[in-house]
């Protein structure tokens, strides 16, 4: 058996800061490149961290569109989880949390912004 290295007082800092944030697992995993994914789990759990519950939300990693006409507002486009209709936000929203309502079945989505 491999031992595993030793986690450092930053890197447990690290991982408290962004394992009870909104980021998501991945991008979590990305800033602990010498740690597998189970490793990170089991230290959160060991360290007693808990993910945030959020619900419907949305990373903004979404479709950029711009209007083929070169007019009007740029921004982004999501899938709806529930009815599967496209939802548009505007490109403005990329720097703040909102909240967005699908138009046509009213299901509610927090959209996170672009750490």
């Amino acid at each position: 058996m491999v031992k595993s290295k030793e986690w450092t007082d930053e890197e447990v800092e690290r991982l408290r800061t962004l394992y009870t944030s909104n980021r998501t697992f991945e991008e979590i995993a990305e800033r602990f490149p010498i740690r597998t994914n189970n490793a990170i789990r089991l230290k959160a759990s060991r360290l007693g961290l808990k993910r945030p519950i959020l619900g419907n939300v949305f990373q903004m990693r979404p479709l950029m569109y711009k209007p083929s006409n070169g007019e009007g507002m740029s921004g982004y486009l999501f899938k709806c989880k529930e009815c599967g209709s496209w939802i548009q936000v505007d490109e403005d929203t990329r720097n703040s949390t909102s909240v967005i309502c699908c138009g046509k079945c009213s299901s509610f989505y927090q959209v996170l912004p672009d750490l």
